[in-house]
């Protein structure tokens, strides 16, 4: 009787959890998650770019000198391309999710793109490029359908 419970708690345990890991790699389909993270290079300027589901932007953007090693969440050194990094920090953001990366585009200036954390509405991203002179701005948009936020750097 006794192993025959603890059979059955460990495995609706397994299933609990295992049923959480399939819910957090699901794509990011509601209002307010991040539905991509894209890099990409126009004319004189490399950006990196994140879309939003819905025309709301997060609550608390913050845009960062970040130093080296840098970490994630669990304290792992990421190691990061790159002689200048930007953190990209987003609070109150829907994050129980797989936010869909492309990072493809051949680009000089931006040398590597990390999430560095994503939990508990909280989610994060490094930028490692060339120099810290290559820096433009951060600029915001609501119009349309889809929120973005969009890093820009200077090729």
């Amino acid at each position: 009787m006794k192993s025959t419970l603890r059979t059955a708690l460990s495995v609706t345990c397994l299933v609990f959890v295992l049923s959480l890991a399939a819910a957090a790699q699901a794509p990011c389909t509601e209002k307010g998650s991040i539905r991509s993270v894209t890099k990409a290079r126009s004319g004189n300027f490399e950006t990196v770019t994140f879309l939003f589901n819905g025309n709301k932007l997060p609550d608390k953007i913050d845009v960062s000198d970040e130093t080296p090693p840098i970490t994630n969440y669990g304290g792992d050194n990421l190691h990061m391309k790159g002689k200048a990094f930007k953190g990209v920090h987003m609070s109150l953001v829907s994050w129980t999710c797989k936010i869909r990366e492309n990072f493809s585009a051949a680009t000089t200036t931006i040398r590597d793109i990390k999430n560095t954390e994503q939990f508990e509405g909280y989610v994060s991203y490094v930028i490692g490029y060339a120099r810290k002179s290559k820096y433009v701005g951060k600029t915001t948009s609501t119009a349309g359908k889809n929120a973005k936020i969009v890093i820009k750097f200077r090729r």
